[in-house]
């Protein structure tokens, strides 16, 4: 394994950790798809994505009380 074989595998890994650590910021936040009103009985869709919500929005990595493209101006509300 050369040294730029270990530098990537690091910054890999640094990537990976970075999403994980947003998406726990973003969940402590009161963020979460499964917080959502708008989130359709198949928890994979909803009513600003009815085929399906983007990998960043719904593992939290993209915290969508903030516009998000494709969205129909449709963002996050709590649930009750």
């Amino acid at each position: 394994m050369s040294i730029e074989d270990i530098i990537e595998s690091w910054d890999q890994e640094e990537r990976i950790l970075d999403r994980e650590h947003l998406a726990m910021k973003n969940w402590l936040s009161g963020f979460s798809c499964s917080k959502c009103v708008h989130l359709n009985e198949d928890n994979v869709s909803c009513d600003a994505f009815p085929d399906v919500i983007p990998e960043d929005i719904i593992a939290g990595v993209f915290d969508h009380r903030k516009p998000f493209p494709g969205d129909h101006g449709i963002l996050f509300e709590p649930k009750e």
